[in-house]
């Protein structure tokens, strides 16, 4: 029933994101731009920003051209500071960079999984859930565009990118999370010392 209850809510985020891209001329050319795919020459076209985002990301070699030396960001690759912003990061510091923040969010990712699994309250359990659902499907949509896996979505990356609101939001929804993991150990510990010391 889980699964099934899962299922529907997936197909209907694809359904609405369907009807939003069939109705939005600019979604529905980026599409297309990306099932047709981007060859270096169509950089003057849609794939612009893809082209650029490319070229960005495999300067960098292994090690970068060394911080604040990035030379897409300087208007050759727009939104370079949010929709694009692995990009510079992987020009900047190389690989190696990249893979760090990768490693990062997958850090975050299996230390949210595990508090999931370990609270005892649905409360908690579901606030921490939806709040690893947000960020970390922000960044992994962030991360598939920039490597060409996706089209161009304009989702910014959580914590990396520049605006004041969604780092807001973000760091609040983390210490929520915090706030909410703690305060639900501390209930059910008191709730067992008491059940405890009732029996007694």
């Amino acid at each position: 029933m889980r699964l099934r209850h899962l299922a529907l809510v997936v197909a209907g985020v694809a359904a609405a994101g369907a009807l939003m891209a069939a109705f939005a001329a600019s979604r529905m050319n980026r599409i297309v731009t990306w099932f047709s795919g981007c060859a270096e020459e169509d950089y003057l076209t849609g794939c612009w920003q893809t082209v650029h985002s490319t070229f960005a990301l495999g300067s960098g070699g292994v090690l970068g051209v060394g911080l604040g030396n990035s030379r897409a960001k300087w208007s050759w690759l727009p939104e370079a500071e949010t929709d694009f912003i692995f990009a510079i990061v992987g020009e900047e510091l190389g690989l190696v960079g990249a893979t760090l923040v990768i490693a990062s969010f997958v850090v975050l990712a299996v230390s949210m999984v595990r508090l999931v699994r370990n609270q005892p309250d649905p409360f908690a359990r579901f606030v921490t859930a939806g709040v690893m659902v947000w960020l970390i499907g922000q960044a992994l949509i962030n991360i598939a565009v920039v490597l060409e896996l996706l089209p161009v979505l304009g989702v910014p990356l959580p914590f990396m990118s520049v605006g004041g609101s969604a780092l807001v939001s973000s760091l609040a929804a983390m210490g929520v999370v915090m706030a909410v993991n703690r305060n639900g150990a501390r209930s059910v510990s008191d709730y067992l010392s008491r059940s405890g010391s009732a029996r007694r």
